[in-house]
């Protein structure tokens, strides 16, 4: 008994290019969340380095360089100045703690992706973290 086999490559051929086009989806949106959080990331530490320069200038010249002191006030200023240049979408939520002498800035976001939203899968959110403290000694 000869089974007819006609018609199953377009049937392999289509298979196979769906599984390749899900690949490349999973690239392209792997790629995105990687570049987004690597942005999130950069605004952070330029954000919680611009905080910790900000030092209290009294008590550093008063003391002769001896006691370094983070200026809450000018750090807070510093970390908003940085976040008001960049350019983060609205959807972004910006925590900033100025606290013991140390800035520590947490920026998270939704990202959307695009091949997986074809499929139902919602925005992810991803996040970035950095923490800075002046230099003593």
């Amino acid at each position: 008994m000869k089974r007819d086999e006609r018609g199953q490559a377009p049937v392999l051929l289509i298979g196979v290019l769906l599984v390749g086009l899900m690949f490349a989806g999973l690239a392209v949106d792997g790629a995105r969340m990687f570049t987004a959080r690597r942005d999130l990331q950069n605004v952070a530490d330029s954000a919680a380095l611009a905080g910790a320069s900000s030092l209290d200038e009294g008590v550093y010249r008063s003391s002769a360089g001896l006691d370094v002191r983070l200026d809450p006030v000018a750090a807070r200023r510093a970390v908003d100045d940085v976040l008001a240049q960049s350019s983060l979408p609205a959807s972004v939520h910006v925590e900033v703690a100025v606290t013991d002498g140390r800035v520590e800035v947490r920026i998270t976001r939704p990202v959307r992706p695009l091949f997986l939203g074809l499929v139902g899968m919602g925005p992810e959110q991803i996040g970035a973290h950095a923490s800075a403290a002046p230099q003593t000694g």
